[in-house]
């Protein structure tokens, strides 16, 4: 079987920045390909700009800002663009933000398909 394979994808938003990534991770912790029912799962990590002004340092990971999802290493990239921008304004919005980062953790393909009654 074909290990499975992601290109992290990011987005950003002035000294924010949200990376969507496969670490290996599926349903019960670590992807089992030999399990039928498992899926590759991505994780959302935010980080910040550092350094003097916030311009020409290193990206830094936020606190309590790295959450694994329900969406599957083949989402579309439009529903990643629409979930890294809601979760920057998470961020942006609200200086105690992980419990509504944990909340987000739980997105899923459905949330951003058309059909969905409570799409995002």
């Amino acid at each position: 079987m074909k290990e499975p394979s992601f290109k992290d994808f990011e987005t950003r938003s002035g000294t924010l920045k949200v990376v969507w990534e496969w670490i290996g991770e599926g349903f019960h912790g670590d992807y089992n390909p030999d399990d039928s029912k498992d899926v590759p799962l991505l994780r959302f990590t935010c980080l910040k700009k550092t350094g003097f002004n916030n311009k020409d340092g290193a990206w830094e990971q936020m606190d309590d800002a790295s959450y694994c999802t329900l969406m599957p290493i083949d989402s579309p990239k439009k529903y990643l663009k629409r979930g890294a921008e809601i979760i920057l304004n998470a961020i942006k919005e609200d200086k105690n933000y992980k419990k509504r980062l944990e909340e987000l953790s739980w997105f899923c393909i459905e949330d951003f398909e058309k059909k969905s009654k409570n799409k995002v």
